[in-house]
């Protein structure tokens, strides 16, 4: 496994919430019709110190240790 791919994973299993986006539909009338959820891919990016992940280009990074390569997920 390469080192993407398990940044990648470790990312989706511990902040899952950072890359959900929620999807509203709603009527004429304001009221909500239908909720959907659409799976946003972290944009990784490996540092000489850190490793830096984001849900969008221009969002905050989520800054992680290296650490992470050499442990089991």
């Amino acid at each position: 496994m390469d080192k993407e791919a398990k940044i990648r994973e470790y990312v989706l299993n511990n902040y899952k919430r950072t890359f959900t986006k929620k999807i509203i539909t709603r009527d004429g009338k304001g009221q909500i019709v239908r909720r959907s959820y659409l799976d946003l891919e972290p944009i990784i990016t490996i540092k000489e110190t850190h490793i830096e992940v984001q849900n969008h280009k221009d969002g905050s990074p989520i800054i992680l240790n290296k650490d992470i390569l050499n442990e089991r997920i």
